[in-house]
C-alpha cells in the first residue's frame, strides 16, 4: 500500500476550504432556523371552546349555570374527555355563536393537558 504525501501548503489550503464551507453551512442553517422560529405561532395562551347542546342527554345543564358548585368539576371533566387541559371558564352561550343552538353551554379549555 502506498501513501501519497501532500505538501503542507496543499493540506492547509484544503483545511481552510473545509472551514470556510463549514462556516457558510452553519450561517445558512442558523438563518433558516431563525426564520422558522419567527414563523411558528406561539401556543402558550391558546384555548379551545367546546359547545355543549342544551339537551345533550347528559343532564348537567344545572351544573354549568353561573354560580353552580359542581360546574368546575363538570367543565374540567368535559375538557379532559376531549383531550384538552383543565377548564378556564364555562357558562351559558350568550353571544349567539353560529355553531351553537339556543340554550347551549360553552366550556373554554386550556390547550395543553396538565
Amino acid at each position: 500500500m502506498s501513501t501519497i504525501a501532500m505538501p503542507d501548503d496543499k493540506l492547509e489550503a484544503l483545511a481552510s476550504d473545509r472551514r470556510r464551507i463549514f462556516r457558510w453551512v452553519l450561517f445558512l442553517l442558523s438563518g433558516l432556523l431563525t426564520a422558522l422560529a419567527l414563523e411558528l405561532p406561539s401556543r402558550a395562551d391558546e384555548t379551545r371552546t367546546l359547545i355543549i347542546p342544551a339537551n345533550d342527554g347528559y343532564g348537567f345543564e344545572e351544573c354549568l349555570k353561573a354560580g353552580s358548585q359542581c360546574g368546575l368539576i363538570v367543565a374540567d371533566a368535559w375538557c379532559k374527555a376531549h383531550g384538552f387541559g383543565a377548564s378556564k371558564s364555562f357558562g351559558p352561550e350568550t353571544e349567539d355563536t353560529a355553531d351553537a343552538s339556543p340554550g347551549s353551554f360553552l366550556v373554554t379549555c386550556a390547550d395543553h393537558v396538565d
